[in-house]
């Protein structure tokens, strides 16, 4: 079974032939420009109470970035620039705890990017994160309702214009805080170095354009951002997305210099007489008599150049073989006969593959050897694979030279084992 399994492929092989896809692999330097925004969410001291959250004080911020990518767009190394704000405050009825603050920063920072690459034809690549960022701060406070009065928080939950007291009970007003900063916030930290490590999602739009979306976790080395220090140091997560432009420099070929492109013109490089540049038949075998066009001449016209004619005398208009014999109407009668019967065999084998078909036809090959007194003459380029020298290439001998093709046993070729299956038919 083993062997029929063999043969058959090599028919399938070389009915269907191979093909392979060549691609051009050019060199890329990439350099990548990315402009996004997002929200900005503080992890500090501050937040706790009614009603408040992480995402109760969400702030806007805004990032560009310039990247240059490297170890085949694995690993990316980009300069950050971001501008945003920070801000919390907490609500409690206990009127010690009802801090806020906005802080406006400015940030300066070298990433590291890892790309998860996959397959091209997904376009989502995974990618990490991490890096080293400055922040300038500039840090606010809410004291002052309108700018005018102070807030009073008073231990029932309310907030008011004036001290909480029993006298002003009923002479103070209620109000509410107008979210506006204007008091310097004093203690906070003006400044603060942070280390970045987040993950995000690639998306492919085509060769230019990239778009993201993203987290990144800044882990400061300052407790001061919110102006309270409480023994651990303050944190802030930017949630993003972006738009990324890709600046693509190809590789350009090395320019050759110092070519003589006189000697160029002057080529023949099948030595026929003709230069390459004027020469319609290049590759013509040597010595082979040529036309002034370069290609091999015929002389007897029968369309078989003269170098491989065997019979240079063929009367015009004669049917010819490739080796410029006249070819009888014997030869025609032949060759239909052998044609056909070849056909009739390979429909037998195709119709029902099986090691039965092709010992019926190893026994047809052997009753016409035997019945026409002679044996079919095996071509040269075949007689090597007649190993029992029989005169006969069996279906047996056939699957030796798939073999021995497959083990590297023997130089053929998957054109030169279809000649042989052809022949193995034809016998």
């Amino acid at each position: 079974m083993k062997k029929l399994l063999t043969l058959s492929a090599s028919i399938f092989i070389f009915c269907s032939g191979f093909s392979q896809d060549k691609q051009e692999n050019k060199d890329k330097e990439y350099v990548s420009l990315s402009l996004g925004g997002g929200i900005l969410t503080f992890d500090g001291d501050l937040g706790t109470g009614k009603g408040v959250s992480a995402y109760t004080y969400i702030s806007p911020g805004f990032f560009l970035n310039a990247e240059k990518r490297f170890a085949n767009d694995h690993i990316g190394a980009s300069l950050h620039f971001g501008l945003g704000q920070l801000a919390m405050g907490e609500r409690s009825t206990d009127v010690t705890h009802n801090k806020n603050f906005e802080s406006s920063i400015t940030q300066f920072g070298l990433n590291l990017a890892f790309y998860l690459q996959n397959k091209k034809n997904i376009p989502i690549i995974p990618y990490l994160t991490t890096g080293f960022c400055y922040t300038t701060l500039n840090t606010n406070t809410d004291l002052k309702h309108n700018g005018d009065s102070l807030y009073y928080y008073w231990s029932d939950g309310s907030i008011r214009n004036l001290v909480e007291s029993p006298a002003n009970e009923v002479k103070s007003k209620h109000i509410t805080r107008d979210y506006i900063y204007e008091t310097p916030l004093a203690g906070a930290a003006t400044s603060a170095m942070s280390v970045p490590v987040g993950l995000g999602i690639k998306m492919k739009i085509n060769k230019r354009f990239e778009a993201n979306i993203g987290a990144a976790y800044h882990f400061t080395f300052t407790d001061g951002i919110d102006a309270v220090v409480s023994g651990g140091n303050d944190k802030f997560l930017f949630s993003y997305c972006s738009l990324t432009y890709n600046i693509i420099k190809e590789a350009k070929e090395k320019e050759t210099s110092n070519v003589d492109f006189s000697s160029i013109d002057k080529l023949d490089l099948d030595g026929d007489g003709i230069n390459d540049q004027v020469d319609l038949c290049p590759g013509t075998p040597k010595g082979a008599k040529v036309d002034g066009k370069g290609c091999p001449l015929d002389t007897d016209g029968d369309g078989v150049a003269d170098y491989m004619d065997k019979e240079a005398d063929t009367k015009k208009g004669s049917l010819v073989d490739n080796e410029g014999k006249t070819i009888t109407d014997a030869m025609i009668r032949e060759k239909y006969i052998r044609d056909s019967l070849s056909l009739e065999r390979s429909n037998t084998f195709m119709n029902a593959p099986s090691t039965t078909s092709l010992k019926q036809i190893d026994k047809d090959i052997k009753n016409k050897q035997t019945s026409s007194g002679k044996a079919s003459k095996i071509p040269v380029k075949f007689q090597a694979a007649d190993t029992n020298h029989d005169g006969v290439i069996s279906s047996a001998e056939i699957t030796g030279v798939v073999d021995g093709f497959f083990d590297g046993s023997n130089d053929y070729t998957v054109e030169k084992i279809n000649a042989l299956i052809e022949f193995f038919f034809e016998q």
